[in-house]
């Protein structure tokens, strides 16, 4: 029997990142070195969160080669994944950086997502799929998740749900500052 009680969430922090980035020129108490467990929590209220998914990559190694402020940056983001590592109910997969500096391109993030989110519906692993993401990229993994009958809920930022993914998820909800609590330990 499915009572739509196990909870994976899938967060993008690429992509959540970027969005976070923008608000805090508005709002400064957003926080982008989040605690990804609590934000998955929050998600998943009452139900069972069997499974929280952050997907990432490694900051440039030429920020350690710039400016106090870039290496700072670097090292920030550095002990930021090695908490988040530590964090065993949470599984932190890396994607890779190509390109040369001022046109590097995130690689194997989206794919390593939808990958896992396809798969274990497969497995039958999880009742419900949170994607935190507006990424459009998505709309196929979605699409088939769906064809092993589990739910897809979807966390977007204000201004920036992707039509692409919109009709195909069951539940939206805009993301709320009070979702991303600060990672304890940082600076």
């Amino acid at each position: 029997m499915n009572n739509l009680n196990r909870i994976a969430v899938f967060i993008d922090n690429s992509n959540v990142f970027h969005y976070i980035y923008k608000i805090k020129k508005i709002d400064s108490k957003w926080s982008s070195l989040y605690n990804p467990l609590i934000l998955a929590q929050k998600l998943t209220g009452s139900r069972k969160l069997v499974y929280v998914g952050f997907y990432c990559v490694h900051p440039p190694s030429y920020l350690l080669l710039g400016n106090d402020e870039d290496q700072k940056r670097y090292n920030i983001t550095q002990k930021y994944y090695g908490e988040i590592e530590k964090m065993k109910e949470v599984s932190i997969k890396y994607g890779d950086l190509r390109g040369t500096k001022g046109n590097l391109q995130e690689k194997n993030v989206d794919t390593q997502l939808a990958t896992d989110m396809v798969a274990m519906a497969a497995l039958n692993k999880y009742d419900v799929a949170i994607i935190v993401s507006n990424d459009g990229d998505y709309k196929s993994a979605i699409e088939n998740t769906k064809l092993f009958n589990k739910k897809i809920e979807n966390m977007f930022f204000k201004g920036n749900l992707s039509m692409a993914i919109n009709r195909s998820c069951d539940i939206k909800r805009r993301a709320r500052r009070s979702f991303f609590e600060k990672l304890e330990g940082l600076e």
